[in-house]
């Protein structure tokens, strides 16, 4: 069964976008960057962005699993400027982790943010991941709490003025590949255009 169309013609990602930026606007803050934690929220974040006038980046997360629970995640490696490797070393040392595991699984996740990395954001697209001084809105719907735990940590530690969490639901069918690509650089266009 097919959900009827919202009144305004808008999708649920506008919908979403539009309250975002309302909710932010609200705020009545400057130098704001809207941080997608997946490429499934880049479209509300895009959305957001274009009605704030704001800066959107894509922050890719890889995760590390504990050896023989893929579902408790023991690390992540985050890819900003200069990847980060962030381990929670108790989780690590209560799934007593074999000698080599987290550089096999660095590397394997390294490897992925790295091509990830290139399909939605280039090679050769300016800087990114400039947080410093501004104000950093990750936009997340459903990324793990150890994860976002590290990502704000790692956000406070390279100068982000502040840092909030604006939690959404999903909407809908994620965006495909070529479409993430799009929204972010259709983004960086009119942040050059604006600056």
């Amino acid at each position: 069964m097919q959900a009827e169309p919202h009144p305004s013609g808008l999708t649920g990602s506008n919908l979403a976008g539009r309250e975002l930026a309302d909710q932010l606007s609200a705020l009545s803050l400057e130098r704001i960057v809207l941080v997608a934690l997946s490429p499934e929220s880049v479209d509300l974040a895009f959305d957001a962005a274009q009605r704030l006038g704001c800066e959107l980046d894509l922050l890719l997360v890889g995760r590390i699993p504990a050896p023989g629970h893929p579902e408790k995640t023991i690390g992540a490696v985050l890819d900003f400027e200069v990847p980060q490797v962030v381990i929670n070393e108790d989780l690590a040392r209560a799934s007593h982790v074999p000698p080599g595991y987290l550089n096999t699984e660095r590397q394997r996740q390294l490897s992925d943010l790295e091509r990830r990395h290139v399909m939605y954001l280039g090679d050769n697209d300016g800087p990114c991941h400039d947080h410093a001084g501004k104000h950093v809105v990750i936009v997340d719907h459903g990324v793990e709490a150890s994860i976002l735990q590290l990502v704000l940590q790692r956000l406070g530690e390279v100068g982000a003025h502040s840092v909030r969490v604006a939690r959404v639901a999903s909407t809908g069918e994620p965006p495909d590949d070529r479409a993430v690509t799009q929204f972010l650089k259709q983004a960086r266009l009119l942040q050059k255009l604006l600056h």
